[in-house]
């Protein structure tokens, strides 16, 4: 079965036979005389205001409506009631209780896959492109397409665990399964070769649907999810009113008694937290609002709260299209916020992100160092040399990380580990933002600020004040006077519109980043200056008139004047700027990024041009021009002009031959040769294999020319679950010291692999897998532990045939105890190969399920009924006893489930089965078929 089957069969499954247990008690139900009524709060760590809540109760109630057309509970209701969602339900409909309709209704259904590590891919509607009813070999099945971000996330998944069973020194028993979520519920799948990406067929003669279950099933997988989980709570009550009273003369009044300060808002899960300050002190600056008297500090923090909660950090109000964002983005309870984040240059506005998932490490210090204004014009990392675990990260990322590292702002997990792709919980965040502004200011004319403050009003003036700490003029402020302001610390100016900033009377800033959404405007007296000015964000027009010692130029498509200074340094690092320097600088450096215009009027000492395209025009005058990359104009005049343009690898090429394939036992020779090579260089040749340089092959001293080749034989050692395809790579690397960047060019194919056998192993596995089966159960007793653990496809294949098992009939049957699992195979002694496996309960310690060797004896279609409930149907093995194959309990005289106990030991020695397994064996298992227990 392919794997994309099996993940969807499972889910499928799942939708027809959910059952999740929702809390239920006698003030959650009310019983109307012809109508069952309850009710759903929701549940959410999201940081949702009063409207978003509203908004998302109206699409939920819209939802379970559909969900209630589609089981056809014709005259049910759903309607949003304050912040609770009232259901009626007709009595006479199938399953009458509340646990019952509360399950199949109130789950979010949530989708995602795991590996063993706990890596997850979400999926949501927009995964899915199309679904419909269809036929497998006659029996009734769901064809399913999914969307390119459904096949991407896919594959992705698969390549993972093919990655890790290829190292031979890994556990492939336990490696070679996903885990499908489907809300609470999860089903394990099987990594094999036949996966595909594109299309899926649920059901079928090899996974029968229940009948009749094909003409709604795509109905049901197209829906969209909750926006949020649901739970059972009391129907809200309305009581008659009462008869009005005849009213009577007022009295005098009394006076008015002082009235208490209102009670401070208390979250009990931040007492004795290790951020307890931190948590406190984001709900006392608004960033955490908290849900249901809780603020989950623990909990990952979503992209989505990182953003909503930076937004307030910074009063954003202004926002910027959506429409560039992901369908699923554009509707989404955040999208808002989202258009603050595109107009605040926190994301781009053609992010293809879903933003419902958790943060990482490194996602959340570009976000900080974005919201901030912790841009670098350097390229230096020195902050991250004592980690070693940064080679994943972006460039932008490692440079977010050195720069709030320096700040203090963030810390490693440990002395080595930077762990930039764990998940970040929201006290993490929170506190972030507190160690770089643990105050916010309001005023006007502000006369205390203690360490990193963000200051909200529009208009705001400080006279004689002395920083302590950062100060960052938020969104909302567009006009900022200083007058006599001395800061050893940072200025950020982080405008929506204009920003002004005019400095006066031998006022003094060690750092000023100015970094508006709009534009800004900054002047300093002849009395005032700033050491560093650092210009960043893209669009709009920036002016800086006085005395400045470095300016880094981190922005790109910006209209930059610049006057009044002799500068020591500008460094310029973005692109498509157009810079008009009316001042003077020893240094102008233009280190990268591409199609920046300066204009001079004023005199530079010496220019530096490693940025492509750059143009130099105006009246001013250089000294030495340096140029050191191609396309690069100066019309500007200048003393001297230095050509230091290495072509280095431009225009390189490598052309890579491999083998058609590598047979099994084999190995594989590649080859390169080089053509475009403008001028003979010395530089670093590698080797890689599946994204890893090879030992000992590489070459620092490579001397490249045209024509000149390199070869490479790679060996195997064959395993049954290697990999079964090799990437083969080939990379240059140049130090170009025209421009002081290591320019590389790579090559890489694919190479299949041809293993052997599975009997070819299967004949030198027997006696270690003989070792390895056990039939003690050794699990944490839930369900979760018999969906994530079992022996292979292989293993049971090998045991079961290496016991020598024989069966009358063409089925036999394995009931194995150490993993809760009914293993079925077909074919015949010392062929048998597995063709279903089912999670089940057998036999408690106190009464297990008799190890042995048996048959199937008897059928009983109607099952067995007590007073306290009915299995059926039954299916009997170990003749003359009453031990047997059923359903899970369910409730008497019907097939409604009670006791969903299965996946660890509970019955008192039969094995409990889900409705469609149990049916499966009572249909195809034939009387006198061996039953192994073991």
């Amino acid at each position: 079965m392919k794997l994309t089957k099996r993940i969807f069969s499972g889910l499928l499954a799942a939708m027809m036979l959910f059952t999740t247990a929702f809390a239920v008690n006698d003030s959650a139900t009310t019983k109307a005389a012809n109508a069952l009524t309850f009710a759903f709060k929701p549940i959410t760590g999201s940081e949702y205001d009063s409207t978003a809540l509203q908004t998302d109760l109206a699409a939920a109630q819209k939802i379970i409506s559909q969900r209630m057309q589609l089981e056809g509970l014709t005259g049910a209701s759903a309607a949003v009631s304050g912040d609770v969602i009232t259901v009626s339900i007709p009595k006479t409909a199938t399953g009458s209780t509340a646990a019952y309709w509360a399950a199949r209704l109130g789950d979010r259904r949530l989708c995602s896959v795991t590996d063993f590590l706990n890596e997850e891919w979400q999926f949501d509607r927009a995964d899915f492109a199309s679904a419909k009813a269809t036929t497998e070999n006659g029996a009734e099945a769901v064809e399913i397409d999914l969307t390119d971000s459904g096949k991407t996330k896919l594959t992705e998944a698969h390549n993972k665990v093919k990655a890790y069973l290829a190292d031979s020194k890994n556990d492939a028993d336990k490696a070679q399964w996903l885990t499908f979520h489907w809300g609470t519920t999860t089903f394990r799948m099987l990594v094999d070769d036949s996966f595909s990406d594109s299309k899926l067929v649920i059901g079928g003669d090899s996974d029968p649907l229940r009948a009749g279950a094909s003409k709604y099933m795509p109905q049901y997988l197209m829906l969209d999810p909750l926006p949020f989980a649901l739970e059972q709570t009391a129907v809200p009550t309305t009581t008659e009113p009462t008869t009005p009273t005849t009213p009577t003369e007022p009295t005098t009044p009394t006076d008015p008694t002082t009235p208490s300060e209102p009670a401070t808002t208390d979250f009990p899960d931040i007492d004795g937290h290790w951020a307890a300050a931190s948590l406190r002190k984001g709900v006392e600056l608004g960033l955490l609002k908290g849900i249901n008297g809780k603020i989950m500090p623990n909990n990952s923090v979503k992209r989505s709260e990182a953003i909503v909660i930076l937004n307030r950090a910074l009063g954003a109000t202004q926002t910027d299209s959506v429409s560039g964002l992901a369908a699923s983005q554009q509707s989404a309870w955040y999208s808002e916020d989202l258009g603050k984040a595109i107009h605040l240059g926190l994301i781009t506005a053609n992010d293809n992100r879903s933003f419902d998932t958790a943060a990482t490490r490194a996602e959340a210090f570009v976000l900080m160092a974005r919201a901030f204004a912790y841009d670098r014009a350097e390229t230096a990392t020195d902050e991250l040399s004592s980690f070693t675990d940064t080679s994943s990260m972006t460039t932008e990322q490692k440079q977010a990380a050195a720069a709030l590292i320096s700040q203090g702002v963030v810390n490693g997990t440990s002395a080595a580990k930077l762990s930039p792709s764990n998940k970040l919980t929201r006290a993490q965040f929170v506190t972030m933002i507190v160690r770089i502004a643990a105050a916010t200011n309001a005023d006007s004319a502000p006369t205390e600020l203690a360490g990193g403050t963000v200051l909200t009003n529009p208009s705001i003036a400080l006279t004689g004040a002395v920083a302590d700490g950062d100060w960052i003029f938020a969104a909302p402020t567009n006009e900022i006077s200083l007058d006599s302001v001395s800061s050893s610390h940072r200025i950020v100016l982080k405008g929506e519109e204009r920003a002004v900033l005019n400095a006066t009377k031998q006022t003094s800033i060690s750092t000023l980043a100015v970094d508006p959404a709009g534009t800004a405007d900054v002047k300093m007296d002849n009395t005032s200056s700033v050491n560093t000015l650092v210009i960043a964000g893209k669009g709009g027009s920036v002016g800086y008139s006085g005395a400045v010692s470095n300016i880094e130029i981190t922005a790109s498509g910006r209209t930059i004047v610049l006057e009044g200074m002799t500068s020591d340094a500008i460094t310029i690092t973005g692109s498509n700027n157009t810079i008009l320097l009316k001042g003077d600088a020893d240094t102008v450096s233009v280190l990268r990024g591409s199609g920046n215009r300066i204009t001079l009027s004023g005199t530079v000492g010496t220019m530096v041009l490693a940025g492509k395209n750059t143009t130099v025009d105006g009246t001013g005058k250089i000294g030495t021009v340096d140029t050191r990359m191609v396309g690069c104009t100066v019309t500007a005049k200048s003393d001297h002009t230095i050509d230091n343009i290495d072509p280095g690898l431009d225009g390189v090429q490598i052309t890579m031959t491999v083998p058609d394939k590598v047979k099994a036992g084999g190995s594989l020779t590649a080859k390169v040769s080089f053509s475009g090579v403008k001028e003979g260089v010395t530089c670093t040749a590698i080797w890689y294999q599946d994204g890893s340089a090879i030992k000992g092959c590489t070459n620092n001293s490579f001397e490249l020319t045209n024509g000149k080749t390199s070869s490479h034989t790679s060996t195997f050692t064959f395993t049954k679950n290697m990999k079964t395809s090799t990437a083969i790579g080939f990379k240059l690397l140049y130090n170009n010291p025209s421009t002081g960047e290591t320019e590389q060019v790579y090559a890489q194919k694919t190479v299949p692999i041809e293993n052997y056998s599975a009997e070819w192993y299967a004949q030198r596995d027997a006696a270690a897998i003989l070792k390895q089966v056990s039939s003690v159960y050794r699990g944490n007793y839930t369900t979760s532990y018999a969906a994530n653990n079992d022996y292979s496809k292989t293993t049971k294949e090998v045991w079961i045939n290496a016991k020598g098992y024989s069966s009358n009939t063409s089925y036999l049957v394995w009931i194995n105890r150490a993993y809760q699992h009914v293993n079925v195979f077909t074919g015949s002694k010392g062929n048998w190969k597995l063709t279903k496996s089912f999670i089940v309960g057998t036999g408690a310690a106190s009464t297990p399920t008799p190890v042995g060797v048996t048959t199937v004896s008897y059928k009983l279609k109607a099952g067995w009924t007590t007073g306290t409930y009915t299995v059926r149907p039954v299916v009997g093995f170990y003749p003359g006893t009453g031990y047997a194959f059923h359903s899970r309990l369910c409730y008497p005289g019907t097939s409604t489930e009670y006791d969903f106990s299965s996946g660890y030991p509970v019955s008192h020695g039969c094995v409990r089965m889900k409705h469609n397994d149990i049916n499966w064996i009572y249909n195809n298992i034939p009387i006198g078929s061996t039953v192994v227990i073991y």
